[in-house]
């Protein structure tokens, strides 16, 4: 009996099959040796011999996220189809990481909280000013019990409003004050 993994092709982007360029608005785009992408799964035209081919702009996604955030990286087009996977950062070096790293900042921009200046609960809304280390910000969380998400026993990642991240890496970290604030949310 066949299990999942004899039916998941899944192809793993090296420096030897693809190369990561700019496009003129600064975003990563990709050329890789592949099958032949079709527009659709149903396109049996196309042969599967691997061809060097100029795919387009390109979107990264970590796969974990939090447990191994330099590895398995989703590399997908503009409509969420998968072309691979990067199996390591670290095979990668110079320009290409570069590319892929500033990919990933921008998806993944959470700012690190340091301390809560102050955080106030009205009609079910609480409203947040911290400093974070890209300095301070103001937020707004609706139900916050529901959008403050445990990683760890110590880390935890904050959702506001607007879909904005935040994260507290360890919070018996923070000054006592700011404990207090976020205690109750614990």
């Amino acid at each position: 009996m066949a299990d999942f993994l004899d039916y998941a092709q899944i192809t793993y982007f090296t420096p030897a099959n693809c190369v990561f360029k700019l496009t003129e608005g600064g975003f990563a785009e990709i050329k890789a040796f592949l099958p032949p992408v079709g527009k659709d799964d149903l396109d049996e035209a196309l042969t599967k011999e691997p061809v060097w081919q100029e795919l387009g702009r390109v979107w990264f996604h970590r796969m974990f996220p939090f447990e191994m955030p330099e590895e398995y990286i989703s590399v997908l087009d503009a409509d969420g189809r998968e072309y691979g996977v990067i199996r390591r950062l670290s095979d990668f070096d110079g320009e290409q990481l570069d590319i892929i790293n500033k990919e990933l900042a921008r998806k993944y921009f959470c700012p690190e909280i340091t301390k809560i200046r102050s955080m106030k609960e009205k009609l079910g809304t609480s409203y947040w000013d911290v400093d974070t280390d890209v300095g301070r910000m103001s937020f707004s969380m609706q139900d916050t019990f529901r959008n403050i998400i445990r990683i760890s026993e110590t880390r935890i990642v904050l959702n506001d409003s607007d879909g904005n991240r935040f994260s507290i890496t360890d919070v018996t970290k923070l000054d006592r004050k700011s404990y207090r604030k976020i205690e109750l949310y614990l």
